[in-house]
């Protein structure tokens, strides 16, 4: 498990996130969730660098004598908290890049990881760990580090000796880095909420794109400077990578994924009919009847599909071509244009992921999804007539969540609070307090209409 503790990011002052194989952010508009979602991506998913000169004299005995034996154990003794203080500063650093804002939006900004030299070790030991640098169309190994399960012992080789030294430097720093904080980085995959519209008019921005780059050449401005200014200017990273993904869907398609399952369960549960790619053109084909999936009508194009059809494109896809076990899957608003019924549904299978190996986050103003998740987690325990209750309800045996996998979080007064989770599941107060209160209010009226009437 990995903690966060954030300080003075946006409008959240402070908190801590302990992400765990799901993680449920909740909380009213404007206090925070997509700021830590984001932030979250940004850190699992993104490379850091550290001051290589601290390493001089390790590099100087690789580049000397080809070979270098340590016990990382050892090593990490004297070298853990100075990597990760200065992981946690380009970190900090890293933010404005990333969110496309001025450094003076972040400079109070403080992060520090709750990630300890024995929580590194302890994953270590037990890991085959396989570090390489490759060089030329052959990609041939100039540099390898590699550390064979249950022991600490590390072999580093230079098998280039060509190898500039300020290279050999950053590629030794990776390895350690990967070696010691490994589980703070892992492949990440974001839907941000205005995945809809990005689903829809990615190509339209593509265009503009194109005539732009047309348009400046004619006038003998360099297009790419250009583009640059725009691209940081405009979007978050989060948001620039999600448009990458779209632009590279006929290449994606060509992979595949062990979630194919989930995709299928998507589209047979919630949009009713399947998704295709043609020439960078998504299509969407509905079932002629929910009783034959296997009927098909003609496909549309997806600008003319419902909203549903257009938000629940890309998680399918992800599902069925680039998730993988250990990767971790952050969404913003599931519940985005989905009746009741079909929240319940998403959450379900949102729990498969969790429990197929996917890390999942998740930013929800949804009561249905929580209580769903509730439900689970109490079907996570044995109990008489159980077998009922999961045939009642449409339930499957593997649709249930370990509560101790679970981390909940409520924004709320420029903090991050941890939300309870007990054998009866999420303690949901701030969706109790609005529901109470509707309830309240819908009684005292009807009573006062009733109590007019009769006068």
């Amino acid at each position: 498990m990995i903690g966060v503790k954030f300080f003075n990011l946006g409008n959240i002052r402070q908190g801590e996130i302990v992400q765990k194989d799901l993680t449920i952010f909740c909380g009213s508009n404007n206090t925070g969730k997509t700021y830590a979602a984001y932030a979250l991506y940004c850190l699992l998913d993104k490379e850091f660098r550290i001051n290589a000169s601290i390493f001089k004299e390790v590099v100087k005995t690789i580049y000397e004598n080809g070979i270098y034996e340590i016990n990382i154990e050892e090593f990490a003794k004297s070298h853990f908290d100075s990597i990760k203080k200065e992981i946690e500063n380009n970190f900090s650093k890293q933010l404005p890049v990333f969110f496309s804002a001025s450094p003076d939006d972040f400079k109070d900004l403080k992060v520090v990881f709750s990630y300890t030299i024995e929580q590194s070790l302890k994953e270590l030991y037990g890991r085959k760990f396989h570090f390489e640098f490759s060089v030329g169309k052959e990609k041939r190994a100039a540099f390898q580090a590699i550390k064979e399960e249950d022991g600490f012992l590390t072999v580093f080789t230079l098998a280039d000796d060509k190898m500039p030294r300020e290279i050999l430097e950053q590629s030794f720093c990776d390895a350690i880095i990967n070696m010691l904080f490994g589980e703070l980085f892992k492949k990440s995959f974001l839907l941000p909420a205005e995945r809809t519209g990005l689903n829809l008019f990615y190509q339209e921005l593509n265009r503009n794109r194109n005539a732009l780059i047309n348009h400046l050449q004619k006038t003998k401005i360099n297009p790419i400077e250009v583009l640059q200014d725009l691209i940081v200017s405009s979007y978050p990273q989060a948001i620039a990578d999600y448009i990458d993904f779209l632009n590279d869907l006929q290449n994606l398609k060509k992979l595949k994924s062990d979630f194919v399952q989930l995709a299928n369960d998507i589209q047979k549960e919630i949009v009713k009919g399947r998704y295709t790619i043609d020439k960078a053109n998504i299509y969407f084909t509905p079932y002629k009847s929910s009783s034959n999936p296997d009927n098909y009508n003609s496909k549309m194009s997806l600008h003319l599909t419902s909203s549903t059809v257009k938000t629940f494109f890309s998680l399918t896809f992800y599902f069925e071509h680039l998730a993988n076990k250990g990767d971790c899957l952050i969404i913003d608003e599931p519940e985005l244009n989905l009746h009741p019924d079909n929240q319940r549904k998403i959450a379900k299978i949102l729990a498969r992921a969790v429990n197929m190996g996917l890390k999942v986050v998740i930013s929800t103003h949804s009561d249905y999804i929580v209580r769903e998740f509730n439900n689970l987690i109490m079907l996570n325990d044995e109990f008489d007539g159980k077998d009922e209750i999961l045939k009642k309800y449409d339930y499957e045996k593997d649709d249930k969540l370990d509560s101790s996998a679970i981390s909940a979080y409520l924004f709320k007064n420029n903090s991050i609070c941890p939300m309870k989770i007990e054998a009866e599941g999420i303690i949901s107060d701030t969706f109790d307090e609005i529901i109470n209160s509707l309830n309240s209010s819908s009684d005292d009226i009807y009573y006062a209409k009733a109590s007019a009437n009769n006068d």
